[in-house]
C-alpha cells in the first residue's frame, strides 16, 4: 500500500477493486468453453480495467489530468459494456458489430496510410496492402457476414465518414445517444462532455498564467494533491469495475458469488456513499 493510499480509504478501496477484477477476469478467461463474443467481450473488459487503474494512478501521483483523461476514457469502455449487455437477444450481434467497427476502423487507417505515402521507411506499401487484405478477410467470414452486410447499409447512407459500432441494426448514432439508450445521460453530462477538452488537450492554457510584475510565467504543479481530493473520478471508476464484475460472475463464474459478497463488505461498504 502506497502512503497515498493510507490517507485515502477510498484511492485504496479502488485499488483493490482493480486486483478483484483482473484476477477474476483471468480466472473466467482460463477455464475455456469461450467463443468468439467472448473474445471481445473480454478485450472490452481488460481495457476498461486498464482504464481505471489509470485513475488509480492519476489519484496516488497527484495528477488530475490523468484522472480526468482516464476517467472518460473508462467511461466511454463502459458505455460499450452496458450496451452490448443491455439486451441479450442482441448481445452477440452487437460484440461482433464492435469487432466489425475495429477492423473497419484499422483497415481506413491503412488505406489513409497507402493515400497519404505516410508510411515509416520500413514499412512498405505492399505490407499495408497485404494487411488490409487480411482484414478485409475477416469482413466476410461465416460469423460476421450479416454484422458487415449491416455495416456497408448504414455507411451508405452517411454524407461522410464510417459508422458507429453502436449505430448499427437500428442503435444511436451518437456517443451522446448511446448514453441515454443506457440510461447515463447524467454521468455523459458531469463526466464525458466536461472532461473532453482536457481528453483532447485544449485545457493547456489553463495550466499557466503571466504574472505581470516580472513578466514570470507561473507554471502550476504537475502533482498538487489538493487538485485531487475530488472523489466523483473514484466512486465512477469503482463503479464501472463493480459493475463488469457483477456480469463476469453472473454469466460465467456464480460460484464466485458469495466471496464477491465478502469483498463488498470489506472493500466497499467501508467507503460507500
Amino acid at each position: 500500500m502506497t502512503e497515498t493510499e493510507e490517507q485515502n480509504p477510498l484511492l485504496d478501496s479502488l485499488s483493490q477493486t482493480i486486483l478483484y477484477a483482473d484476477k477474476l477476469l483471468e480466472e473466467v478467461a482460463e477455464n475455456g468453453g469461450h467463443s468468439e463474443k467472448e473474445v471481445i467481450i473480454f478485450a472490452l473488459f481488460r481495457q476498461l480495467i486498464e482504464q481505471v487503474d489509470g485513475i488509480f494512478i492519476g489519484g496516488d501521483h497527484n495528477n488530475l489530468e490523468v484522472i480526468r483523461a482516464s476517467v472518460r476514457n473508462a467511461f466511454e469502455t463502459n458505455l460499450a459494456i452496458e450496451y452490448i449487455y443491455q439486451d441479450p437477444a442482441q448481445l452477440t450481434d452487437r460484440a461482433l458489430s464492435y469487432k466489425v467497427g475495429y477492423i473497419n476502423q484499422d483497415i481506413e487507417w491503412f488505406q489513409m496510410a497507402i493515400d497519404e505515402r505516410t508510411l515509416e521507411p520500413e514499412v512498405t506499401e505492399a505490407t499495408l496492402l497485404t494487411k488490409k487484405a487480411l482484414l478485409e478477410a475477416q469482413l466476410i467470414t461465416p460469423s460476421l457476414t450479416h454484422i458487415t452486410n449491416e455495416w456497408n447499409t448504414v455507411k451508405s447512407a452517411l454524407r461522410r465518414g464510417i459508422p458507429k459500432w453502436y449505430s448499427l441494426f437500428g442503435g444511436p448514432s451518437t456517443i451522446f445517444a448511446l448514453a441515454q439508450r443506457v440510461n447515463m445521460e447524467n454521468e455523459y453530462r458531469t463526466i464525458y462532455a466536461g472532461l473532453s477538452a482536457t481528453a483532447h488537450g485544449t485545457t493547456a492554457l489553463t495550466n499557466a498564467t503571466l504574472e505581470d510584475a516580472t513578466g514570470r510565467v507561473l507554471l502550476w504543479p504537475l502533482r498538487d494533491v489538493d487538485k485531487t481530493k475530488e472523489e466523483t473520478p473514484i466512486i465512477l471508476g469503482r463503479s464501472f469495475l463493480l459493475g463488469m464484475i457483477a456480469k463476469l460472475i453472473l454469466n460465467y463464474h456464480t460460484h464466485k458469488a458469495a466471496e464477491f459478497a465478502v469483498f463488498l463488505d470489506e472493500w466497499i461498504e467501508p467507503t460507500a456513499s
